[in-house]
């Protein structure tokens, strides 16, 4: 069992999204994985989402805004670990 689950929803984020996630990934922990979810982005946050090849990550794409309650209870929903961040 993962140890951190990560939830990261994101609405057109694309100015910061690229050093969140880079910051989230680089932490000396290695034991997690980073749940980020689009909540309907109309930049390119989901360009920026795709271009990390981590196995850390999961990527969920809302389709539409949904909000960020509603984003970060379906993160919960897909996570695996044992704390949630």
């Amino acid at each position: 069992m993962l140890k951190i689950s990560v939830i990261l929803p994101v609405l057109n984020g694309e100015k910061y999204l690229r050093t969140a996630i880079e910051s989230i990934l680089s932490q000396t922990i290695s034991d997690f994985e980073l749940i980020i979810i689009n909540d309907g982005s109309m930049d390119k946050t989901e360009e920026i989402i795709k271009s990390f090849h981590d196995p850390r990550i999961v990527y969920i794409n809302n389709g539409k805004n949904l909000g960020l309650s509603r984003s970060y209870n379906i993160g919960i929903c897909a996570s695996l670990g044992k704390f949630i961040a």
